[in-house]
């Protein structure tokens, strides 16, 4: 069969055009990726962190996470709500970069985890203990059960120290509950428990409907209320991504703490509180005691090693570097 003269002609074309058109598709994708590149900003990581809740201590998170303060550190901030004892598990097993846990963080290290606590922002808890009406003393108290978060968590060890100042015994005396933060106010309200350890809003809202406080934590104990925690694996491994998140996290807290005119609407609406001045009476006591520094002086270390060591029933002498690493926090500060 005879072939067409430009059969061949056009074969050999392409063919030899082939090298110049994988040239072309190159230049063409190489000069797409600049423009995106110049356009819009590298894809964020993504970063996980654990909190107890949806409160006060927690709105400057939220704030920043929507307005774009992490996102501006390359992350893509997912916030996970879960109780203290998932938080912890779930760090260790590598499914978050940190949590908010701090009072669990701070038990797992002390029981030998190879955590760190590597900021805090409260160091005198806001927990108080709300209870029913018609419990009176702490004798009162007797033979009921009291919701906390988890039982080696910041409210338990409160609790106990509580407890134990009203003459009870924490360990035969009441039964405690571990519950979720939203749970605690629920189980208060139905009956459920004579009294829980809890946070604002739920001590502001639990008072507004004739609760009581029987005891505020800040005047029995120092010990950590937020905080971040992570492994010491991650601090070799992740350590710039951390410093980023905490620079975020900075961020956040300062704006928070400088602009009330902003916060005070958002806490309403974040927290669901109708009252502007319930939300100003949670936002001025809680912003009194922020630290943006993020470390703790060695007399509070100190003290809250001591607390720790007491309420977990751990004899041994643990120094603070086995349970503190604030170098990120300095570093995040530069």
């Amino acid at each position: 069969m005879v072939q067409s003269p430009r059969g061949p002609r056009r074969s050999r074309n392409l063919f030899l055009e082939a090298p110049k058109l994988r040239l072309i598709a190159h230049a063409v994708i190489l000069l797409t990726v600049l423009l995106l590149s110049t356009s819009t900003p590298m894809a964020a990581e993504r970063f996980f962190i654990s909190i107890p809740g949806p409160t006060l201590s927690y709105t400057h998170l939220y704030y920043g996470q929507e307005k774009g303060f992490f996102a501006q550190e390359g992350l893509d901030l997912q916030v996970l709500v879960v109780r203290g004892i998932i938080g912890i598990s779930s760090l260790m097993s590598g499914e978050i970069d940190v949590t908010c846990h701090a009072g669990s963080g701070f038990a797992a290290a002390l029981r030998g985890l190879p955590v760190k606590v590597i900021s805090v922002t409260h160091d005198r808890p806001a927990h108080e203990l709300i209870v029913a009406p018609s419990i009176l003393t702490g004798t009162d108290l007797k033979g009921k059960p009291i919701a906390v978060g988890s039982l080696e968590g910041t409210a338990a060890v409160i609790t106990r120290r509580v407890l134990q100042a009203k003459g009870l015994d924490p360990q035969k005396d009441v039964t405690l509950l571990s519950m979720d933060t939203t749970v605690r106010l629920q189980a208060l309200f139905s009956g459920k428990v004579a009294g829980a350890m809890m946070t604002p809003p739920s001590t502001y809202l639990a008072q507004d409907r004739g609760y009581r406080v029987l005891a505020r934590g800040k005047d029995h104990m120092r010990y950590l209320q937020t905080g971040v925690v992570t492994t010491d694996a991650n601090i070799k491994q992740k350590r710039a991504k951390i410093v980023r998140f905490l620079r975020g996290w900075n961020r956040a807290l300062k704006f928070y703490q400088d602009n009330p005119e902003i916060m005070l609407p958002y806490i309403q609406k974040k927290l669901g509180i109708k009252d502007a001045q319930l939300a100003r009476r949670m936002y001025e006591d809680d912003v009194q005691t922020v630290s943006l520094a993020g470390r703790l002086s060695a007399e509070a270390e100190r003290e809250i090693m001591e607390t720790g060591l007491e309420a977990l029933r751990i004899k041994e002498s643990i120094s603070a570097d086995k349970v503190f690493d604030f170098s990120l926090a300095a570093d995040a500060l530069k």
